[in-house]
């Protein structure tokens, strides 16, 4: 199963999840992205308990489509809103969503949960800072029992608002893989959505290469960028947030 974070408030671009791309909102592609996942039977939409994110619960009412809920929580205790996702579910794995990634790599994320399936880690992350694979690309994936246990023991408020924070900093109780992608899909651009510059570029894929009934293909879009250096270098100076 997959949880999605997703909120209307951010300082930098406020109402960034249903920002749209190719006329439909950012979470909507980032859910058709995640339904082509063979090993996501479920996806929850995790949100506040908020007025201001009142519209992501909107959007998923109106999708109304089988496989896909949400659930409600605290704005600022992240991990327990994770936690109370995930406690109404009997799901052993659960890969990690942020709602700024509308270009998640599914085939790097199936990649992932094979590993982990496969292995004795308590974890795979794919994020940039860790494996290379393209800012924007990546996701990761944990078994419940971790994440149990960091609700029940994480203290500190920055370890309440990363999900994942308690269990990186103990590697020698829960070790995590770092998975390395193939490297065509390696490079140093921002294809996340953290700011107006952000968004701008990704309009700018999305209007180039999406298909209705289709997603858009992680490969592709690295080719496509190569060939314009003139729009990557819109958002080259943006600052990401330390990765967690």
């Amino acid at each position: 199963m997959a949880v999605v974070q997703a909120r209307m408030s951010s300082e930098r671009l406020p109402g960034k999840v249903l920002m749209p791309l190719a006329g439909r909102p950012a979470l909507w592609h980032i859910i058709e992205r995640l339904k082509r996942v063979s090993q996501i039977d479920e996806i929850i939409i995790a949100t506040s308990d908020r007025t201001d994110d009142d519209p992501i619960e909107a959007l998923v009412s109106w999708l109304n489509t089988p496989g896909v809920r949400l659930f409600r929580g605290s704005r600022d205790d992240v991990l327990s809103r994770f936690y109370l996702a995930l406690a109404q579910t009997e799901a052993e794995v659960v890969v990690r969503i942020t709602g700024d990634t509308p270009l998640i790599c599914v085939e790097h994320l199936e990649r992932m949960l094979t590993h982990l399936l496969q292995s004795d880690a308590i974890g795979v992350d794919g994020h940039f800072a860790r494996t290379g694979l393209t800012l924007g690309f990546g996701s990761e994936a944990y078994r419940v029992s971790a994440l149990v246990d960091a609700h029940l023991l994480a203290m500190r408020p920055e370890e309440r608002e990363h999900v994942t924070l308690f269990i990186k900093e103990r590697p020698q109780v829960y070790p995590v893989d770092y998975l390395k992608p193939d490297p065509a899909l390696c490079s140093d651009f921002r294809l996340t959505m953290d700011y107006p510059e952000d968004y701008a570029l990704l309009r700018e894929i999305y209007d180039a290469l999406y298909r209705p009934g289709d997603i858009v293909d992680c490969r592709r879009v690295l080719e496509w960028l190569h060939r314009r250096p003139d729009l990557v270098e819109r958002n080259a100076h943006c600052l990401q947030r330390s990765a967690r």
